[in-house]
């Protein structure tokens, strides 16, 4: 039980190590979605990798809107933040997510990214 809750933290500060180099343009949301772990049961990290997703899939919204780049990315570095810490994402956030993005966007292969912007572009009707 301690190596499962050792794991899930491990598994959460990566994510959140992920999320930062994105937002300091030192990796690309590809690389990092390429790298997340493939943890289905911690629903933090399924949110975070929703939420990453976004932010690649929104390019244009972050070109056009003033201000929405700086949104987004505060939201992804809140995010970090509570994974940093290994606290639970506020119930709105994940209640937000599972409305959204019910099915299971990671996907078990690491070359797999194809498939999964594939699948967003679904979700989204792109």
């Amino acid at each position: 039980m301690e190596s499962e809750k050792l794991k899930i933290y491990q598994n959460r500060l990566k994510v959140a190590e992920l999320i930062e180099k994105v937002i300091t343009d030192k990796l690309s949301v590809a690389d990092a979605l390429k790298n997340f772990p493939k943890d289905k049961n911690d629903i933090n990290i399924k949110c975070a990798f929703d939420a990453l997703m976004h932010r690649e899939a929104d390019e244009d919204l972050r070109k056009k809107v003033k201000g929405y780049k700086e949104v987004q990315d505060d939201y992804l570095i809140e995010i970090a933040n509570i994974l940093k810490e290994n606290q639970q994402l506020p119930k709105n956030i994940i209640l937000k997510y599972l409305k959204y993005h019910n099915q299971d966007l990671i996907s078990p292969d690491k070359n797999d990214f194809k498939n999964t912007i594939n699948k967003l572009k679904r979700m989204i009707n792109l």
